[in-house]
């Protein structure tokens, strides 16, 4: 269990609304869930809790790349969520490109065709197969009859 210094809780109490709980852990040295207990204790509450503020360099960054890069790389860079990178993008009206969102589909379809030969579930269900036989020679098992219609 840490011990805390009044240096370090008067430290605490200044940067408690301006970072996470898992970067203070890292810089004071301990988990974010004791962070959370001390500033518990201490009756510290965020300004705004549960809202990520970007600075203005933050948001041109993100209106520069947030189109054409992933969500996840743009987390890492900016050292928010995911989904949190998603809702500062929406607050800010920004859309992916169309280029960028074919791409990724592409990607996507790619990848799944590699998982189903992998797996050996390829052809993906759906697929029309031009050996298969169809008609009504074909739509009943032997020996089962066919329901007339009442019409």
């Amino acid at each position: 269990m840490k011990r805390w210094t009044p240096e370090e809780e008067n430290e605490l109490r200044e940067l408690y609304g301006t970072m996470t709980a898992e970067a203070l852990a890292v810089r004071f040295g301990t988990t974010y869930r004791a962070i959370y207990q001390k500033c518990n204790k201490m009756g510290l509450k965020k300004d705004h809790p549960c809202k990520i503020h970007l600075t203005p360099q933050q948001e041109l960054w993100m209106k520069i790349h947030w189109p054409h890069m992933s969500n996840e790389i743009c987390a890492l860079i900016l050292g928010i969520s995911h989904r949190s990178v998603v809702r500062q993008a929406r607050r800010l009206g920004l859309q992916k490109t169309e280029q960028f969102m074919k791409e990724c589909q592409a990607h996507t379809s790619k990848r799944a065709k590699e998982s189903h030969i992998k797996n050996g579930t390829y052809p993906a269900k759906g697929y029309y197969s031009p050996n298969l036989q169809k008609g009504e020679a074909y739509q009943f098992k032997p020996g089962h009859k066919v329901i007339k219609k009442p019409f």
